[in-house]
């Protein structure tokens, strides 16, 4: 049993670093690919446009590939693939400087995104759900469920992949200049394709019959008629409930409040005099702090009086006071209501995405990578109404500017407080 073990835990070390990887190079992108637009000429409504292309191919094949993952039993696959297509459009970005190429490009990127990210979170949940399953069968009584922790330890990650990624490329565009974000974005994705490539595939197939092996082994030793159900991974029935559509309608509520405010930010700042120097710093509290609340919730959520409904609820709530902060912020000129939203921002994160996660990877065991698939097309499907509301508003309404809608969208986020009490 040694070499399964020693084998699962290798893979998931390099999945997780690439990951981290993918991460670092994800946050740059995000945070200074808008500033390398600009610097080439392009508007603020033009790059508005460009970025939005890239969550429409998220949003358009996010959900799909997460299905056919779980149909076909692979997953590295999709992440490797998705990886490489990354790293050949960072390769094509300075040939061409027109609208639509760079249109493009976003868009094919947002596929590839939509290609990796749900196989290889739901490989990370495979790789950790199989591990338990090996250390249940030598005696270990915890469980084959995936712990918070567990999954906190991936989130933590990413986040930290993001916190070290947009300070990173901030020093070094601020060195070498803004040009040096397409090499710095194509060594980084290289590394995480070339750490992706020892991963080990789940054979789906062979989860399962351990997963049935130890359900036939628990009936013959201690069930009996009245113990609690089982999962049944054949396909055929399942008694524990699945993902509820309610935890979709409840992130799009947040998501469409947050995602424009988060997009112009560094405006916000501006307007609020705070110096240049302290922006950069100020948007890099909300990663450093999903980092440590990913970790903290991670081990409240294990705690058996603590659901994921009540996890959930608290980070909606924390989204609402994140907007009421930034209000405040932009009103008296104050940073500390800003160094405060982006605290309660990244920790309403953590706890929203671990409540999320946790609850989808233990009710979908054979198609959860088609759930975190719409998990993901959720994210970019609010997004990409905000943006356009938002823009309608800005462009057609003569007189109307951001700060205004803040109070209001304050509002949105509390919407999902009351969503998952159904869940």
């Amino acid at each position: 049993m040694k070499k399964p073990i020693s084998n699962i835990a290798i893979s998931k070390i390099f999945l997780v670093l690439a990951i981290f990887f993918a991460g670092i190079a994800g946050y740059a992108y995000f945070a200074f690919m808008p500033l390398y637009l600009d610097n080439i000429g392009f508007s603020d409504a033009d790059i508005l446009v460009i970025m939005l292309f890239m969550g429409l191919g998220i949003a358009l094949s996010s959900s799909y590939f997460g299905k056919l993952s779980d149909r076909i039993g692979k997953r590295k696959i999709f992440f490797v693939f998705g990886i490489s297509i990354q790293v050949l459009v960072f390769f094509l970005i300075p040939l061409n400087n027109h609208i639509f190429y760079f249109c493009t490009l976003n868009l094919i990127r947002g596929l590839a995104l939509g290609m990796r990210m749900p196989p290889s979170n739901a490989l990370y949940a495979d790789l950790v759900e199989l591990s338990n399953s090996k250390d249940e069968s030598k005696g270990d009584t915890s469980g084959s469920e995936i712990s918070g922790t567990q999954l906190s330890f991936l989130s933590a990650t990413k986040s930290t992949g993001w916190a070290i990624g947009v300070l990173t490329s901030g020093w070094i565009v601020d060195v070498f200049g803004i040009e040096s974000l397409i090499i710095f974005l194509v060594i980084i994705t290289g590394i995480s394709l070339m750490l992706s490539l020892p991963v080990k595939d789940i054979q789906l197939k062979d989860h399962i019959q351990i997963k049935n092996e130890e359900i036939e082994e628990d009936k013959n030793l201690e069930m009996g008629e009245n113990s609690s159900p089982k999962i049944e991974m054949d396909g055929k029935k399942s008694v524990k409930p699945k993902v509820k559509p309610l935890l979709f309608v409840s992130i799009f509520f947040r998501h469409f409040a947050l995602i424009p405010i988060l997009q112009i930010l560094s405006i916000l700042l501006t307007d609020a005099m705070v110096p240049d120097d302290l922006i950069g710093i100020i948007i890099a509290i909300n990663p450093i702090s999903q980092i440590i609340a990913m970790i903290v919730v991670g081990r409240i959520i294990d705690n058996p009086k603590i659901t994921e409904k009540i996890i959930l609820a608290i980070g909606y709530g924390l989204s609402s006071i994140v907007l009421m902060a930034y209000f405040g912020g932009v009103v008296t000129e104050m940073i500390g209501f800003f160094v405060v939203a982006q605290i309660c921002l990244g920790t309403a994160w953590g706890f929203i995405f671990t409540g999320a996660n946790k609850y989808i990877v233990n009710r979908a065991h054979k198609d959860r990578a088609q759930y975190l698939g719409k998990f993901t097309f959720t994210l970019q499907f609010a997004k990409i109404l905000a943006y356009i509301g938002f823009g309608f508003f800005l462009w057609r309404i003569e007189g109307i500017i951001p700060q205004m809608f803040l109070p209001y969208l304050a509002i949105i986020p509390l919407i999902g407080i009351i969503l998952v009490y159904w869940l």
